[in-house]
C-alpha cells in the first residue's frame, strides 16, 4: 500500500471509530465475526427519470475487517438483516444494500 492509500485507510478507520456501531457478520454456518459498520438508513433509490422509487438501508464495511458478499448476515443489537447486494467497493470501504 502506498503512502496516499495508507493515509486514506487510516482516515477511514478514524471515521468508523467515530460514526460506526459494533455489529456481527456471519457467512453461512461460520461463526459470527465482530465488525464496526456505518449504517445509512432511508437512502433514496432513484429511478430512471430522477424520481424516488424507494428507500434502502446501507451498511459500510472496512474491507480490512470484512469483505461482504451477497447473502451474508449482519446483526446489530440483536436484529439480523441479509446483504442483498454490493453497492460500491473502493478497496477500502465496501457499501452494501441490506434486505428488508
Amino acid at each position: 500500500m502506498n503512502d496516499a492509500a495508507a493515509i486514506f485507510a487510516d482516515a477511514h478507520v478514524e471515521l468508523f471509530d467515530a460514526l460506526g456501531v459494533d455489529a456481527f457478520m456471519q457467512r453461512g454456518t461460520d461463526a459470527a465475526v465482530p465488525v464496526r459498520v456505518v449504517v445509512e438508513d432511508g437512502v433514496a433509490r432513484v429511478g430512471e427519470y430522477g424520481q424516488v422509487i424507494g428507500r434502502n438501508t446501507l451498511a459500510n464495511f472496512l474491507r480490512a475487517q470484512w469483505v461482504p458478499a451477497r447473502g451474508d448476515l449482519l446483526t446489530i443489537d440483536g436484529s439480523t438483516r441479509k446483504v442483498e447486494s454490493i453497492d460500491t467497493d473502493d478497496g477500502i470501504v465496501a457499501r452494501v444494500v441490506l434486505h428488508g
